[in-house]
This record gives structure tokens, C-alpha cells and sequence, in this order.
């Protein structure tokens, strides 16, 4: 029998690969996100909208009432404006948990943390993901957490930067080109998620999300750039050079790297014993994936420039 999902940040990344997979298992849907308009195209597989903000808690009361179960995946790479990783990611879940509280008939809560969050982590980022997990953990609802690698997928801000940087030719700069990764892919993260929704075996468990195999950066961006069909020299970055640039990178609209990240880099992202749980299936290669998703994102791109010139040039 479906159940009523609320999904905060169910406009994302992420969000949207669960919204899919939970509408084929039969769910009805809330999407709660700050910018409803921007997640129109929800509408279509049938979720209702609303607008919500975690950082201040406006708008989750509504969002959460009848839900079966709540999902929240809000978080943030990098500080900015009123966006803290304090305020995101511990005060937030707060929000999102006292709102939950408040409505006897939302007993499951699913919340996405992080591979590597640790209170005693010199990075704030992990700090707080674990603070915010410690919150969780402290409630009285059936909650399960998940910390998943890096995720990737069609519009991930993983491989998508590195996208972008290897546009320029022959160098793609690298700063901690060393560092473990065990990338998960964002279908077999939605499938976790998913397959937790009614479960109470899930119930007040952690669960690690990692794919089959590590890689360190320097081989996913090989990996990546044989897939594009570029042929790149990768250059590591001393670390006073990469510090320099991240002091000043940071101060961006959308900053490729910031001191916190540069933190993180120290430290492998890889899980400790079972990668994936059995539970929720066997995740897929990256090597299996990587080529379907370059292949779709060139299909797009095409598709975009045709309908530009369609609206440019093109007279009926």
C-alpha cells in the first residue's frame, strides 16, 4: 500500500531521483523546497508543492501534515548569505523534526547525512552533519540515516565541475589528487531511500552508501575524461598554491573550492566493511554508468542547441 512521502529538498539533485522511484512504488508525494516554481515538472508525476524553509522553519508544518513519512535532504556544500552550516544542517533538521513532533500520524523520518560526518572533524561541514545526525538520533521518531560517498548522476556537482573545468585544453588542474573516494550512483541511492519508506526493519539504523569500488580523485577524473574523449594532463596542485586559491575562491557566487572543502580533501570518503547494504541491492560500476551519462548529457546538449536555433532562426 502507498504511503503519503513529504520530501524537503525533493526539487534537488537527489530529490528528484527519489521523487521518480517513489512514484513508481506508489507513493503520493509532498515536495517541499523553497522555490516551488522552480520544480514544476514535479507536478507532472502527480507531487504537490510547497513552499518551505528549513533555515527558519516556515511553511515545514504544512509540508509534513498527513505525511506517512518524511525525508529530508537538505544540506549545503559552502557557506553563504543567511545559509550557515550550522543553520542548514543542525538548526534545520531541528525545524524539520519539531514539525514532524507536532503531527502524531508522521512516525518515519529519513535523513540524508554524509560519508565522513564526525564531530571531532577539523571541517565544519562534517561537524555539523554530525551534530545534525545526534539530533536525529535524540528523537522520538522512526528515523534511519544515511551516509552516502559522493553521489553521482546526469546532474550531479561532482563530475559536472570537472566537466566544466576540463573545457579549457590540454591541463585539468588537481588538488588532492590522492585523496579515496567510493563513488555511489544517485539511482541506487533513491533505491535505499525508497525501500526504507514503511520499513520497519530500517528503524533507528545508519546506513553507509558507497559504490562497489575506491578510486582516488585522480583516477575518477582519468576515468571521467576518457569517457568525454578528452585528453587531459592532470596536474596536482601544491597544497600553499590550492590554500591560496581556496582563501580567494571562496568568495564566489558558486565557489569551485573553499578552505572547508580543501579540509575534507584530507581525508579518505571511502566505507568501512560492506559498501552498500544488502538490503537495498547490489549498486552499479561507474564504469557501467560513466558512459551512459556522457552519452545522455551530449544528447541534451544537441537537444538544447537545435531548439535555440529553432527559436532563433527557424520561421514556420
Amino acid at each position: 500500500m502507498g504511503k503519503h512521502v513529504c520530501i524537503i529538498g525533493g526539487n534537488g539533485f537527489v530529490g528528484r531521483a527519489i521523487a521518480k522511484a517513489a512514484t513508481e512504488q506508489g507513493h503520493t508525494l509532498t515536495i517541499a523546497c523553497r522555490h516551488p516554481e522552480r520544480a514544476r515538472d514535479l507536478r507532472v508525476e502527480g507531487a504537490r508543492l510547497v513552499r518551505a524553509d528549513i533555515v527558519d522553519g516556515r511553511g515545514l508544518d504544512q509540508a509534513v501534515t498527513d505525511a506517512d513519512c518524511v525525508i529530508n535532504l537538505v544540506g549545503i556544500l559552502f557557506e553563504r548569505g543567511r545559509e550557515s552550516f550550522e543553520g542548514v544542517h543542525v538548526r534545520g533538521t531541528e525545524h524539520v523534526l519539531d514539525a514532524c513532533s507536532r503531527h502524531a500520524h508522521t512516525p518515519q523520518y529519513l535523513h540524508m547525512s554524509a560519508l565522513g560526518a564526525d564531530s571531532a572533524s577539523p571541517s565544519a561541514y562534517a561537524r555539523t552533519k554530525a551534530k545534525a545526525e545526534e539530533r536525529v538520533r535524540q528523537s522520538k521518531l522512526h528515523w534511519t540515516i544515511f551516509r552516502p560517498s559522493v553521489i553521482y548522476g546526469a546532474e550531479d556537482s561532482f563530475f559536472n565541475r570537472f566537466r566544466k573545468l576540463s573545457s579549457f585544453p590540454l591541463i585539468l588542474p588537481v588538488i588532492g589528487g590522492d585523496t579515496r573516494f567510493q563513488p555511489v550512483w544517485v539511482e541506487d541511492v533513491a533505491r535505499a531511500f525508497v525501500s526504507s519508506i514503511g520499513n520497519r526493519h530500517t528503524n533507528r539504523q545508519t546506513y553507509a552508501l558507497g559504490g562497489p569500488k575506491t578510486y582516488t580523485l585522480r583516477q575518477l577524473l582519468a576515468l571521467f575524461m576518457q569517457a568525454l574523449g578528452r585528453r587531459r594532463l592532470l596536474l596536482e596542485i601544491p597544497k600553499p598554491v590550492a590554500k591560496t586559491m581556496a582563501a580567494f575562491a571562496q568568495f564566489l557566487p558558486t565557489p569551485p573550492l573553499t578552505p572547508d572543502q580543501l579540509k575534507l580533501l584530507q581525508h579518505d570518503n571511502t566505507v568501512d566493511g560492506e559498501p552498500f547494504p544488502a538490503a537495498f541491492g547490489t549498486p552499479e560500476a561507474l564504469e557501467d554508468v560513466l558512459p551512459t551519462l556522457v552519452a545522455d548529457h551530449r544528447a541534451e546538449h544537441l537537444q538544447r542547441r537545435l531548439d535555440r536555433y529553432r527559436r532563433n532562426y527557424w520561421k514556420p
